[in-house]
């Protein structure tokens, strides 16, 4: 039984696991029009605003690892969308998986954090705590 998938979201951090992910939702995007990605990036914003500074230079970071996203969506002639949120990966991932009414979210299993386990936090808790499938890139 094949699995039918018409809005994925895909988080993305720029690693290389993210990049295989984003690639994997392409795949399964191919010759299937009908499907819609959309890719979300998180920054988190300092509690001290006063590091403007940093902020500033998270967002520039942000609409930079975006438009490297765009470039390899640009394969598609689907619908596609990104995203750069401010607050925690594992609330904007699962939020935008709601807000568009996504029914896959892709991910790596690991992100930027640096641990070296087989699953991150982020993708524990998104895997613990969706609604919808979730396919882990390893």
């Amino acid at each position: 039984m094949e699995m039918t998938f018409t809005k994925i979201l895909v988080a993305f951090d720029e690693s290389d696991l993210a990049l295989k992910s984003l690639e994997q939702a392409i795949d399964l995007a191919k010759g299937k029009p009908e499907i819609e990605i959309y890719v979300v990036h998180s920054v988190t914003m300092p509690a001290n605003y006063a590091v403007s500074a940093h902020l500033i230079a998270q967002i520039k970071d942000g609409k930079e690892i975006l438009a490297k996203a765009e470039e390899k969506l640009a394969v598609l002639p689907n619908k596609t969308e990104v995203f750069l949120r401010e607050g925690s990966s594992i609330h904007t991932i699962l939020e935008e998986a709601k807000r568009h009414d996504c029914d896959l979210i892709v991910m790596g299993s690991r992100g930027l954090s640096g641990i070296k386990e087989f699953l991150g936090s982020v993708s524990h808790y998104v895997v613990q705590n969706s609604p919808v499938p979730v396919l882990l890139v390893k």
